[in-house]
């Protein structure tokens, strides 16, 4: 039976654009325009000057975690009612990841010994095909031309609300609230480093990021884009998902001056949280004794629900082996949206 052929596409892996063959005879083309041919060709240059390696023992496994991250940003945009443009962009961002992937995973069974029939089953594609698909070059100019920073970063400056282009791969954390939240991130990421298996060597390693930039970012000096720091808290055997709200406050995407008193609320509660895990997560009637507080008021401000005064917060802060300055900005949002909310009640 017929197969319906796939479209051609431009042979640079960060474009991959669909082709129009202009003429019926002569040579195909491969390239959407000679930019993406100098670029291929640049990349084939980078993977001729650094052979990769047979074995990338990880290297499938961070891009997978990447993957994860960008599918979560992809859901949030979509909850958020993002422009049709920004989920298209993510939706692209996906699509390459996924190609460099795959890449990798076939690199590394091809280190492991793999045939290229064994390769090529699994695949559903014929053994020659497979190895056509998945050379060695091939899958170095994948892996030295991965587009995750320079794609992601136009589909995620175009969030909605965002008044400023965040730079996608790192930013400095500017105003006070900024660089506490930075410091949560620190307590929190430096922390998986310090109990966890995996140097900062590894983590660079498996990330594909420098080491100097991952030495950054565990240090709060740098804010890394979502996905990144996803990618580094997984790496970290942490639980990434409990960053986002500190993470989002670090990059200046979540301002908790604009916001209303309950979301405020809550991300005093969030940096409670974030804080709780890192010291190994207490029970709540250690640090009640140590906060000089009821264990249902520790409970209450971990889940965001119900905030003490600046002196008990200040106290369960330290019971958590933090700073008190770190958490004190996200409580002066919070003091001030309640003091604004109740001074509307009277008015009303």
């Amino acid at each position: 039976m017929h197969m319906p052929m796939e479209p051609a596409r431009c042979a640079y892996a960060p474009c991959r654009k669909e082709l129009k063959q202009t003429a019926k005879t002569g040579a195909r083309r491969k390239y959407c325009d000679p930019r993406c041919r100098r670029r291929a060709q640049e990349a084939r240059d980078r993977a001729r000057r650094t052979p990769v390696p047979r074995t990338t023992a990880g290297q499938s496994s961070a891009i997978a975690s990447n993957i994860q991250a960008c599918v979560q940003q992809l859901l949030d945009e979509e909850r958020r009612h993002a422009p049709l443009e920004v989920r298209f962009k993510l939706s692209q961002l996906l699509n390459r990841e996924i190609r460099c992937y795959v890449a990798a995973a076939v690199q590394e069974e091809r280190a492991a010994g793999e045939g290229w029939a064994g390769i090529g089953e699994a695949a559903g594609v014929p053994a020659a095909s497979a190895r056509a698909s998945w050379s060695e070059t091939k899958v170095a100019a994948i892996l030295a031309s991965r587009p995750v920073p320079s794609a992601a970063r136009g589909a995620c400056s175009q969030t909605p609300g965002a008044e400023r282009t965040l730079d996608w791969a790192f930013a400095r954390p500017s105003c006070r609230l900024q660089r506490a939240a930075a410091r949560v991130l620190r307590t929190y990421l430096t922390g998986l480093l310090k109990t966890g298996p995996v140097s900062v060597d590894d983590v660079a390693v498996q990330a594909c990021l420098p080491r100097d930039a991952v030495t950054l970012s565990l240090g709060g000096e740098l804010i890394a884009s979502w996905p990144v720091t996803y990618m580094l808290a997984s790496l970290l055997g942490g639980q990434p998902g409990i960053l986002r709200t500190v993470w989002e406050a670090a990059s200046g995407e979540r301002v908790p001056g604009e916001q209303r008193v309950v979301e405020v609320k809550r991300c005093v509660g969030d940096v409670l949280r974030v804080l709780h895990v890192a010291a190994g997560e207490p029970d709540t009637e250690t640090l009640a004794a140590l906060a000089h507080l009821a264990p249902e008021a520790v409970a209450d401000a971990i889940a965001g629900t119900r905030i003490p005064d600046w002196s008990g917060t200040e106290r369960l802060t330290a019971s958590l082996g933090a700073e008190p300055s770190i958490v004190q900005p996200f409580w002066e949002c919070w003091s001030t949206a309640e003091a604004v909310n109740e001074g509307h009640h009277h008015v009303a």
